[in-house]
């Protein structure tokens, strides 16, 4: 019972301070103004969200790896920019490596992180949102590596729907091997995930009880049913295992590493698959531009390259005895 009522002041006290993400971060902001995202990085910065876990003496708020998450799961479901992560991951890497001043920059946006795609030839790599971002963080094999934005140009390409640039592959400024920061950024992508997944279980539902075919709504019909059934699954499941893994790693288990790995195993497949059902759930409308759902499953697909893929994700989980 301790845990239980544990986890419910956590949830008050996450609710406390994520309760503005849907008016400062509306999912309509990305149909509606795209390339505005950098203009809001400061909210993000004001409202202390990039400090959640980060101690107090380095300038956050000194909570645990479990709000952290927890606070995450909300962020996904407004599909906050995949620079949060990437800057909350750079922080705590610069903290562990006892740079201060780097921290500093990142919690109070003099500094912006983005994620790198590494693995293109010629020393030149590619990098998501990494217009106006100082630091480059890449989720390798061995750890988390980082590096300064030496952006070339930007590429003709998007990686869906979000511009992609160019970079020059300098040498690592930080690399960090810890499995501590490694597995937090696993667990605060994970947590985003499972914002993606529930937020497009319940938008599949909602329009399902008022989208009408034959006389009654097509949530009455059984392969409807179905799919809205499967998603919930999917959902409850990527939530739960996320939230327990994050209180595995905020209590210190042995298993918390192993816990992390399949929580994000998991979240990467409920949120691509419930983002893909809630198109389809949608009809013919949710796969127009015109309709907020495809924006989930591009936001997902986003994620995904960030951490390697479920490839990468299943690899790290088969190595675990």
């Amino acid at each position: 019972m301790t845990i239980f009522r544990s986890l419910g002041d956590t949830h008050e006290l996450v609710d406390s301070f994520t309760r503005p993400v849907r008016t400062v971060l509306p999912v309509s902001r990305l149909r509606d103004d795209p390339d505005g995202e950098p203009n809001r990085w400061q909210s993000i910065v004001d409202l202390g969200w990039l400090g959640i876990s980060v101690p107090e003496e380095a300038g956050g708020i000194g909570l645990s790896a479990l709000e952290e998450v927890l606070a995450a799961q909300d962020f996904g479901r407004q599909l906050i920019s995949t620079n949060y992560p990437a800057t909350v991951i750079a922080a705590h890497a610069f903290h562990k490596a006892g740079d201060s001043d780097t921290v500093g920059a990142l919690l109070t946006g003099e500094a912006r992180a983005a994620f790198a795609l590494h693995g293109h030839a010629q020393g030149v790599g590619r990098a998501i949102d990494a217009d106006g971002a100082t630091h480059l963080v890449a989720m390798t094999r061995e750890g988390v590596e980082i590096r300064a934005n030496g952006t070339l140009e930007i590429d003709d390409d998007v990686h869906w729907g979000r511009p992609v640039l160019r970079t020059a592959v300098e040498e690592p400024l930080l690399f960090d091997a810890s499995r501590d920061t490694a597995v937090r950024g696993r667990l605060l992508i994970a947590a985003l995930l499972a914002g993606i997944a529930a937020e497009c279980c319940e938008r599949g539902v909602e329009y399902a009880k008022v989208r009408e075919q034959f006389g009654q709504p097509i949530g009455a019909f059984q392969a409807v049913k179905h799919h809205c059934a499967n998603m919930a699954i999917m959902a409850h499941a990527a939530k739960e295992l996320t939230t327990f893994a994050a209180l595995s790693f905020t209590e210190g288990h042995a298993e918390a590493e192993r816990e992390a790995d399949a929580a994000l195993n998991l979240a990467l497949r409920a949120a691509r698959e419930n983002a893909g059902t809630n198109i389809q759930v949608h009809g013919g409308m949710g796969f127009s531009a015109e309709c907020d759902a495809h924006l989930y499953l591009k936001a997902a697909r986003l994620l995904d390259a960030a951490c390697g893929g479920l490839s990468e994700s299943r690899r790290r989980l088969m190595q675990h005895k």
